[in-house]
């Protein structure tokens, strides 16, 4: 029994959050999954008999009500946060790092996650083959609409990274931190490219849908809520 007191506190169960019962905690990620898959098919339908037009026009008009030159350029600088260029360099940057760290599998996750993402979207817009909206574009872009690469990709990647560093933390508050602080630069990417008029709403929640899909795979194939940091 003593023994169990000279433990280091990061060590000892009770003081760590996903201690109890943490095997079953990993159905709740294949449940989360599912979610994700039921918002997008929702979405989908939705897409295809027309009942997005309402939803899409509300939200377009209350995002892109107040748009001045001060507020574009930092929506520019937020969307560039999903830009092949910026995700490929953090991508590599985060897996030579978690490779550094002998973390083979998270770095080949992280590089999953990105890679996959990509493909994910580039194959959905080829089947639904939604127009961009008829809107001033305030950047370029080409392609189709439906599903948001931006909203998709830094979902699944910025996602996946907040897991990864959760499963090498024990504590709630600094799960609950990373997992908010990325939650909301995938929010903040995702209004960007509704402001900037190059994105409909649904395909913004449509991207976030499916890359929170990917990272939940990705997290359920390291097993990063089960097996010990």
């Amino acid at each position: 029994m003593e023994m169990v007191t000279i433990l280091p506190e990061h060590l000892c169960p009770a003081n760590r959050d996903d201690a109890p019962g943490s095997s079953g905690r990993l159905p709740g990620m294949a449940r989360a999954a599912l979610i994700c898959v039921l918002v997008f098919a929702f979405l989908a339908w939705r897409l295809h008999v027309g009942g997005l037009v309402t939803f899409d026009s509300a939200i377009t008009g209350w995002v892109r009500a107040d748009i001045t030159p001060g507020l574009t350029c930092w929506m520019i600088l937020i969307t560039d946060l999903g830009n092949l260029g910026f995700v490929t360099v953090l991508t590599t940057l985060t897996a030579l790092f978690l490779f550094a760290c002998r973390e083979w599998g998270e770095g080949l996750g992280v590089a999953a996650a990105s890679l996959s993402s990509w493909l994910l979207y580039s194959c959905l817009k080829l089947v639904f083959q939604r127009p961009r909206p008829d809107l001033p574009q305030l950047v370029p872009a080409g392609g189709y609409s439906f599903p948001s690469g931006h909203a998709t990709v830094t979902a699944a990647l910025f996602f996946t990274m907040g897991m990864i560093y959760c499963h090498h933390t024990g504590y709630r508050t600094g799960r609950s931190m990373i997992l908010a602080a990325a939650a909301l630069l995938v929010l903040l990417v995702g209004v960007s490219r509704v402001y900037l008029g190059v994105h409909y709403p649904g395909d913004v929640v449509a991207g976030w849908a499916a890359g929170g899909f990917v990272a939940l795979v990705v997290a359920m194939l390291l097993r990063l809520d089960s097996r010990a940091s």
